[in-house]
């Protein structure tokens, strides 16, 4: 058993370096594959939709019609050209409207940073009406309602900001989390226990969608609770290893590398026709993911149109 054991995490730790997974990154990002892709580059910035770790054993075939991105697993895009029209930058594995002010257009001049979709500018009001809730400080150089500016404006739970999408976070590097939650995970840049197998001690491995570490499984007999089957690339116990392990439920399609059962994982697996027919962020199903996929004069609030 304990052979079995070591060839499994073996078999693991080779499939994440393969696919280039976080074991050959550093929270910091120092390969390239976090940093701002810049105007125009086409690059990914690094981030993901719905992903939890690297990309799962055969990521090709895993992640279906999504990409791998090399540090956070499958996402709707890895460069521009994944994108359509209607949301034509690849930003952090997700397909959004703008990368910079440039891309906007002059009745929506500025391009928030949080969700990298054009706006008013705040500086006609100096963001003391436009600016608001989780975004309520006018960026003065931008025009942009941003939620921080600098560390200063965050709360002791998240006292960093973040400059890319300039919101308060926990950590942006390993070396900002505790010795409890050593691993600063970039998806939504929180202090987690783990991101590969290798982070954990033997005969644990790393469970990406809760980013803990768990006793290796090598069969379903040793999975129970909401967690029932074992996905042997890894040694986890998760929720599915495939679709047909969600099916019956409202949630159909087993998403990797999170091994979840969601809603959807791309627009298709959306119904056309039932008022929500674009997969959008947490892998539901929403009426919207951009302005310009509401009606005219209205808006995209939480993938709903609203006036």
């Amino acid at each position: 058993m304990r052979s079995r054991i070591l060839l499994l995490l073996g078999l693991a730790v080779g499939w994440v370096a393969a696919c280039g997974g976080e074991g050959s990154v550093t929270a910091d990002g120092s390969d390239g594959g976090t940093g701002d892709g810049g105007p125009g580059t086409g690059t990914n910035e690094g981030g993901v939709n719905g992903g939890g770790g690297a990309c799962d054993a055969l990521a090709a075939a895993s992640c279906g019609q999504r990409k791998c991105d090399v540090t956070l697993g499958c996402v709707e895009c890895a460069v521009d050209t994944d994108c359509p029209a209607t949301g034509p930058f690849c930003l952090r594995g997700k397909c959004e409207a703008c990368r910079t002010n440039a891309d906007c257009g002059v009745a929506a001049p500025a391009c928030y940073p949080g969700d990298h979709s054009c706006h008013p500018s705040c500086l006609a009001d100096a963001g003391q009406t436009t600016c608001k809730g989780d975004t309520p400080l006018c960026d003065a150089t931008t025009g942009a309602c941003v939620g921080c500016q600098q560390a200063s404006d965050c709360p002791a739970t998240r006292p960093l900001c973040e400059p890319t999408s300039k919101t308060c976070v926990a950590c942006a590097q390993n070396t900002d989390c505790p010795a409890s939650a050593p691993r600063c995970f970039l998806g939504d840049f929180t202090c987690v226990a783990c991101l590969v197998n290798a982070d954990c001690g033997a005969g644990k491995a790393c469970d990406l969608r809760e980013h803990r570490c768990t006793t290796v499984c090598t069969a379903d007999t040793q999975c129970g609770g909401d967690t029932p089957k074992c996905n042997v690339s890894t040694g986890a116990c998760v929720e599915c290893v495939a679709s047909p392990d969600c099916a019956g439920t409202s949630t159909p399609i087993c998403a990797t590398p999170r091994d979840r059962c969601v809603q959807c994982v791309v627009n298709t697996d959306c119904p056309a026709d039932a008022g929500a027919p674009l997969c959008g962020d947490n892998n539901r199903c929403v009426e919207c993911k951009l302005k310009t996929d509401c009606p005219a004069n209205q808006q995209c609030d939480n993938g709903q149109c609203k006036p």
